[in-house]
This record gives C-alpha cells, sequence and structure tokens, in this order.
C-alpha cells in the first residue's frame, strides 16, 4: 500500500470518526433545543407551540441521525477502498507471478 494511499485511508477514518463524535455531542445539545414548554392560557396556542417544540426536537434527533449516517457511509467507502486496492494488488501479484 502506498503512503498516499495510506494517507487517503486515514483520512477517510477521522471524518468518519469526526462525524460519529459530533453526532453525540450534537445529541447533548437535547436539552438546549427542548426547554419545557410553558403554558400560554389558550388551549389552541398551547397545542401549536407543543407541535413545534416537538418539530424541533424532531429536527434535532434527525440532524444527529444524519451524521451518524454519513459517519456509516464515510465507513464503508474506507473499507471498499482498503478492499479494492488489495483485490487489485491480489490480482496483480497472480499476473506478474510467471514473470518472475
Amino acid at each position: 500500500m502506498t503512503v498516499d494511499f495510506k494517507a487517503v485511508l486515514s483520512d477517510l477514518t477521522s471524518m468518519s470518526r469526526t462525524f460519529h463524535d459530533e453526532a453525540v455531542n450534537y445529541r447533548k445539545l437535547h436539552a438546549d433545543v427542548a426547554p419545557p414548554v410553558v403554558e400560554g392560557g389558550d388551549a389552541g396556542l398551547d397545542h401549536a407551540v407543543k407541535e413545534v417544540a416537538d418539530l424541533i426536537v424532531a429536527l434535532h434527533i434527525g440532524f444527529a441521525d444524519r451524521l451518524d449516517d454519513h459517519g456509516d457511509k464515510v465507513t464503508y467507502a474506507r473499507d471498499s477502498f482498503r478492499r479494492h486496492d488489495i483485490d487489485v494488488h491480489g490480482l496483480f501479484e497472480d499476473l506478474m507471478a510467471g514473470d518472475g
């Protein structure tokens, strides 16, 4: 495996770890984006405010899940990249075995 190739694999590993770490950090912000909902005195208003608050929480959770998904995809790409390199090197060695 060449030095440049190892650098790419380590960059992909770092990127994947960063996506997963930031997803965890983003989930920790849950209390900051989901404060307790106060009553406004009108049942209709209270319901609307609660629905908006629930939507904000759902978007927050969804974004953290997307960060994790991206981390998983980068990990998959890195693993595929590594498998492909091993396959290409193995094929080359097999083809050149008779020439030596």
